[in-house]
């Protein structure tokens, strides 16, 4: 896959980062792709079609925000404002 990464543990944590949540997208894209090739002729292919096209629309929005936004570690690198002294 083209935007393959090593997945690294330290990745999966609480925070679902860029990274971790693109892989995880296109694992899913994956599976659901090797599900709709299994399904038999004549099946019912709308609700797993419709899963698909929402997961690469999901896909796309993640790779857009990583590319505006690269190396953003959002309330991770929050400083807060110097305390006031009385």
């Amino acid at each position: 896959m083209e935007h393959e990464r090593p997945r690294d543990a330290e990745d999966d944590h609480d925070l679902l980062t860029f990274g971790e949540s693109g892989a995880r997208l296109r694992e899913e894209i994956a599976l659901a792709e090797g599900r709709l090739a299994a399904l038999p002729a004549g099946a019912e292919r709308g609700g797993l079609e419709a899963h698909l096209a929402a997961l690469r629309q999901a896909l796309a929005r993640n790779t857009r925000q990583a590319a505006a936004q690269p190396g953003e570690s959002g309330f991770l690198t929050y400083t807060p404002p110097p305390r006031r002294t009385p």
